[in-house]
Order: structure tokens, then C-alpha cells, then sequence
């Protein structure tokens, strides 16, 4: 009847086929004109609200759906009468407690819920919520869904989560860093101590007196390298370091960083190799000396810590726009949920391996902060037991 509702209008006001001869009832007339303005002025509201609308009945047959209710579902019009509520929502709901639901609306009105949409043509899955309540439509009691994408809601709250669970992991790891570096700076400064009243024995030995002074001088030297460090992560911290850019080789820094490093993995039996691949134009280039060296003194002083016998080998070749450093080592190597994690700040501190080997843990994060600073990316190869190859990239920029 709608179809054709202007034609069944003009006969009921009496005016026949000829819209243009006066109506026989003109209050008449003028009910069914504010009818209509009415019903003109819902479809608008009902099509122009942001929340998509269904309209069904109490077994979930769609009678009708408001424009964003249909972009929703990515439906069509004339598709509405194909589906039913059960069909246009995931299996990731209790699709049983619909019933229940609807019965509940029926007797105690309006009800609120989350639930899980379904694009039954493309298989798309959205989080939304419903808001449901019942009214009377073309005299028959029916349910009003009123959906809202929840889908930004959802991500926030999962990256408010995410964002939760980070704090507290990084308080934690502060913490346990924390109580570490209180023993990594009492263990030195004891050595120090005891063994400068020590010295005071007009007894010792040239030879005892020898080793004690070493030791002290080892133990400062350990002492000053975590003050740097602390020193360093908390301007790093607060934004306040910055790069200084020079002329510098290369090849010269590999070779003074073998001499640094040679006797130190001497030590400990281990074979230290050095490459210089690159030749004198290559290896001049514009970069901040201090930032590559202190990157590949802490990459080469970490491989010779973790590896107990065999070799590390440290170099650079030239690759496209970009210099590439690498340290390579036989040592004990790193379980692969830790590649990524080892290069955040304090994270060592939370692993038992850190008891053995000591150190504060700030080493790798000090070093991917200075090659973020230089535009570059730090990763690794490695396996448990297999060794561990560290990369890192600067931009390749040659000398003036």
C-alpha cells in the first residue's frame, strides 16, 4: 500500500484521481498532512543518527534498519528480510542468551550490553555496544537495538592495558635495577677500601703491594665506567644528550678499539678478531666519534663477558647509504623472546643470568639510544648455546 499511498490518500480526503479539486474533508485533510510530516521527520531522524538502529521482533526476524546500521553490516536494503539478528552476530557471543534477553526487555524494559558484530558478507567482526529496549511498530511489539561501534573504545582500552602493564613492568625492573647497581658500586668501592688500608702494612711484599694496587685501579675503573653509565642513561632520559659530528676514520677506531680489547679477551683465552674492509675514502666519513665507539666498546665488552671460549669478531663494510657494524661472538648466546627486549632500559636486571656475569644491564640500551640519536637501527642474530652476531647501521655520510 505504500507504493501506491498517494493515490489510496486522495481518495480518502475526497479527492478522487484530480489532486488539483478541493478535498471533501478538509480537517481530514490536514490530520493525514501532519501524519505524514511526522513520519517524514522519523525517517529523517531515525536515518541521520551516528548509532546504527535495528528494528526486530521477538524471534530476531530484521523488519528494518537505519542507514548506519545497514553500513555496519554492509547490507543492502532490499537484503534486510534474508537475515535475522543471530545471523549478523559473531560466534564469539553466547548467541543463546538472546532469547533470554529479548524476554527480559519485554517485561522490564531498556538493557545495555556488549556484544560482537558480524558482516555475514565479508566475515568482518566488530565490538559494539547495544542498548535494547521495546515499542510498538505498525501496531506490533517490537525490539529497538541501538548499536555503537565500540570499536576505538576496544583498542584504547586494550593500549590503556598494554600501557598499565608497562609501567609496572618498568617500576619492577627499576626497582630490581636499582638494588643491583647498589651492589655493583658497593662491590668496588669495598675492594677500593679494604685494599688501600691494606696497602698501609709496612710489611707487604713489592710483589703484594703489586696486585693490590691493581686490584684498586681495577676496581676504580670499573667504578667510573658505572658512574658514565648512570651518568649517561639519565641524560638520555631526560633528552638532554646530543650528537657531535666530525671528521672521522673508521678504520682507525676499529684498530684502537682491538688494542683496547685484545688483552682483555687474552684473558679469558678467547681469540679477538678485527675487519677493516673498507678502504681510506670509505673509511672517512662525518659522524659522532664518541657515540660509535662507546656503541661498539659496549657490543665488544658485552660479547667478551658472555663468552667463555672461542672468539669474537668485530668490523664494518659499507652497505648502500648506510655503514654497518657488527660484533660476532661464540659465547653463550640469547633465547629468541629476548632479542627485542634486552635493548630496553634496565632490562637485564630482571634476569638471573645477570647474577653470574654482573654488570648493570644498561650497556644495550645506552647503545640503541646513541644509534636512534644517529638515524640508524641496532638488531641481532643469536641462538642459545650458538653465539650471537649484533648489528648496527649508521647513515653513511663522507667526510668534508
Amino acid at each position: 500500500m505504500e507504493s501506491n499511498w498517494d493515490e489510496y490518500r486522495n481518495k480518502i480526503i475526497g479527492l478522487g484521481e484530480n489532486s488539483f479539486k478541493k478535498s471533501y474533508y478538509p480537517d481530514l485533510q490536514s490530520k493525514i498532512e501532519e501524519l505524514e510530516a511526522t513520519k517524514s521527520n522519523l525517517e529523517t531522524i531515525f536515518n541521520s543518527t551516528s548509532d546504527a538502529i535495528i528494528i526486530h521482533d521477538i524471534e530476531g526476524k530484521i523488519i528494518n534498519m537505519n542507514k548506519q546500521a545497514l553500513y555496519l553490516y554492509n547490507l543492502k536494503r532490499y537484503e534486510i528480510s534474508n537475515y535475522t539478528i543471530f545471523d549478523i552476530s559473531s560466534d564469539k557471543n553466547d548467541k543463546s542468551k538472546l532469547s533470554n534477553i529479548w524476554q527480559r526487555v519485554s517485561k522490564h524494559g531498556n538493557l545495555t550490553f556488549e556484544w560482537v558484530a558480524l558482516q555475514k558478507e565479508t566475515g568482518k567482526e566488530v565490538d559494539v555496544q547495544v542498548s535494547i529496549n521495546k515499542t510498538i511498530y505498525n501496531q506490533k511489539e517490537v525490539m529497538v537495538s541501538v548499536i555503537r561501534d565500540f570499536t576505538d573504545r576496544k583498542d584504547y582500552e586494550h593500549k590503556l592495558i598494554k600501557a598499565l602493564e608497562k609501567a609496572e613492568e618498568s617500576d619492577k625492573l627499576k626497582t630490581a635495577f636499582l638494588q643491583n647497581i647498589s651492589h655493583e658500586i658497593r662491590t668496588p668501592l669495598n675492594a677500593i677500601s679494604g685494599f688501600t688500608d691494606l696497602l698501609s702494612d709496612p710489611n707487604l711484599s713489592p710483589q703484594t703491594q703489586s696486585e693490590y694496587i691493581k686490584i684498586i685501579q681495577n676496581s676504580s675503573s670499573r667504578l667510573t665506567s658505572i658512574i658514565s653509565d648512570i651518568i649517561t642513561i639519565s641524560a638520555l632520559e631526560t633528552n638532554q644528550e646530543e650528537l657531535r659530528y666530525s671528521n672521522v676514520c673508521i678504520n682507525s677506531i676499529i684498530g684502537e678499539l682491538n688494542a683496547v680489547f685484545e688483552q682483555q679477551a687474552s684473558q679469558k683465552g678467547l681469540i679477538l678478531y678485527s675487519k677493516r674492509v673498507l678502504n681510506e675514502e670509505q673509511a672517512n666519513v662525518l659522524t659522532d666519534r664518541t657515540k660509535v665507539t662507546q656503541i661498539l666498546s659496549n657490543l665488544i665488552s658485552n660479547s667478551i663477558k658472555f663468552t667463555n671460549e672461542g672468539f669474537v669478531e668485530f668490523g664494518c663494510v659499507l652497505k648502500g647509504n648506510s655503514l654497518e657494524f657488527f660484533v660476532k661472538d661464540s659465547g653463550i648466546g640469547i633465547e629468541p623472546e629476548f632479542h627485542e627486549k634486552i635493548f630496553e632500559r634496565f632490562r637485564q636486571a630482571d634476569r638471573s643470568i645477570n647474577r653470574l656475569y654482573g654488570g648493570t644491564g644498561l650497556g644495550l640500551a645506552i647503545s640503541k639510544a646513541f644509534v636512534d640519536l644517529l638515524g640508524g637501527k641496532i638488531w641481532l642474530n643469536s641462538e642459545p648455546n650458538k653465539g650471537s652476531v649484533f648489528y648496527f647501521t649508521i647513515p653513511y655520510k663522507r667526510a668534508k
